[in-house]
């Protein structure tokens, strides 16, 4: 993601927590539309959560009755955007694991663990934002990630249902051994 991108985002971002009625769609809406233009790789997918939440906490600085309300309809919102990127990546390795040919076991190992580590990734982004946060907007997004960590994420819960009926459906086939396998050959490899 280039750089004016990454800035766009983020003056994005704090413009729909200043301007916006509905702050969670927009911002539903703004992650989908900048991970569309950009790729589904968990790196494009931190840069753009990261922007995201930057913007968005400089946008609750200036809304300081109602900088809590805006947080949380930003999380939930990237929340929800990443339940819809889970959707997608399912699509993708139901596709890929038909056509032999093109994707590899590795790759379709990739895309599954890809998928699975969709949710720490949310998270993991969520605490460095969190963390370089000013007062209130620090506290307020660790309290959020507490929050989530404990009850559980929208992407979380459909992570795990869509890799459990992936996983079932990749089994039918016998492509999910030859992908574990694939898991298993690489991961010798590297200690070589």
């Amino acid at each position: 993601m280039t750089t004016t991108a990454t800035q766009n985002i983020q003056e994005t971002a704090r413009e729909t927590v200043i301007q916006s009625d509905d702050i969670q769609k927009d911002i539903r809406q703004l992650v989908i539309q900048a991970l569309k233009e950009g790729e589904l790789d968990p790196e494009a997918i931190k840069q753009t959560l990261h922007s995201v939440l930057e913007g968005a906490s400089e946008g609750s600085n200036s809304q300081f009755d109602k900088n809590t309300e805006a947080l949380e309809q930003v999380v939930t919102g990237i929340d929800a955007a990443l339940g819809q990127v889970a959707e997608v990546s399912k699509l993708a390795i139901e596709e890929a694991s038909g056509n032999l040919q093109d994707f590899s076991d590795h790759d379709l190992k990739r895309a599954l663990n890809d998928l699975q580590d969709l949710e720490s990734l949310f998270f993991d982004t969520l605490s460095e934002v969190a963390h370089k946060g000013k007062d209130k907007t620090g506290e307020t997004l660790v309290g959020l990630l507490e929050h989530l960590q404990n009850s559980g994420s929208s992407v979380g819960e459909s992570a795990t249902k869509i890799l459990t009926d992936l996983h079932h459906d990749l089994s039918k086939n016998g492509r999910l051994e030859k992908i574990q396998a694939a898991g298993i050959a690489d991961s010798l490899a590297d200690k070589k």
